[in-house]
């Protein structure tokens, strides 16, 4: 029984037991980075089995070696942006999104970084604060595996003029994916008042930003969720998505209500000028 269990217990350190973790990675094509060079990293998830629903987190990486030229969430697993990832003169880049459904596979991109390579040395892209969560409907943190990039950057030949470099383009002619804007309200949002609900996916070159045109009002720039101006829903609304390309897509949301007639100025004016003209022609002909 002694000699089983012995066998057993090597058997188990030899082959130890798979613990189910996701894995947060960086990717690029380029191996070998040359000063004034541009290359593009991806960041990818690997969910191992399990299906998740949220993700953020922040990266850092030498800015004394790295410039960030682009920062692209074209084809990204994310569906909805809680903050994208944005350049900033100083500091990491910050990123948080929900997968609406969850996603499970092997290879999801999350957004891709083009750096220009300012020196030569060597350092690393790393993650920091990085949480993924289960699409498990508690919001469980998963445990995750992180994968950091080290890079070295090497200096030209002597002689060899250094090739002068521009943020690489994206060809990009599609507006962004069909979505469909939801208006609704809840006493923990906006005190209880109607607002807009809008998200949507551009696979070219990334949403650059929304905007909203509430009734005869002026659009405006907006974020989702969206305080609507006229609590009253008795105007369409149209919702514009416009990716980094300059492509939109526009979405038309029909008025929820009807009009009250004295809110209409065409009639109100019609009424004024009848009423204008019974009066004249009373005057003129007296009974």
């Amino acid at each position: 029984m002694k000699k089983i269990l012995f066998i057993l217990l090597s058997i188990a350190f030899l082959f130890p037991y798979h613990l189910f973790a996701a894995e947060v990675s960086f990717d690029t094509k380029s191996q070998d980075i040359k000063v004034n060079q541009l290359f593009e990293v991806g960041v990818f998830i690997n969910t191992d089995d399990e299906s998740i629903n949220a993700i953020e987190g922040k990266i850092i990486f030498p800015q004394d070696l790295l410039e960030i030229k682009k920062i692209n969430d074209g084809n990204s697993i994310i569906n909805f942006w809680i903050e994208k990832p944005k350049s900033a003169p100083q500091g990491p880049i910050a990123f948080s999104g929900i997968v609406p459904g969850g996603y499970n596979d092997s290879r999801g991109l999350i957004f891709s970084i083009a750096f220009l390579a300012k020196k030569g040395g060597g350092g690393a892209i790393e993650f920091s604060g990085v949480k993924a969560l289960r699409n498990d409907g508690q919001g469980t943190e998963a445990p995750l595996t992180i994968s950091n990039f080290k890079f070295l950057i090497s200096n030209p030949p002597a002689g060899e003029p250094v090739p002068q470099v521009t943020a690489p383009k994206t060809e990009d002619r599609n507006p962004p994916e069909e979505f469909t804007p939801q208006i609704a309200a809840d006493p923990a949002i906006f005190d209880g008042k109607w607002f807009l609900v809008f998200a949507t996916q551009d696979k070219g070159s990334g949403i650059d930003h929304y905007e909203v045109c509430d009734g005869k009002r002026k659009c405006v720039a907006a974020e989702s969720p969206y305080l609507l101006q006229n609590q009253d829903l008795d105007e369409g609304i149209v919702v514009k998505a416009v990716d980094k390309s300059g492509n939109e897509r526009a979405v038309t949301i029909p008025a929820q209500k009807s009009r009250a007639w004295y809110k209409d100025y065409v009639i109100i004016a019609i009424l004024i000028i009848a009423a204008i003209a019974y009066l004249i022609w009373k005057k003129k002909y007296p009974k």
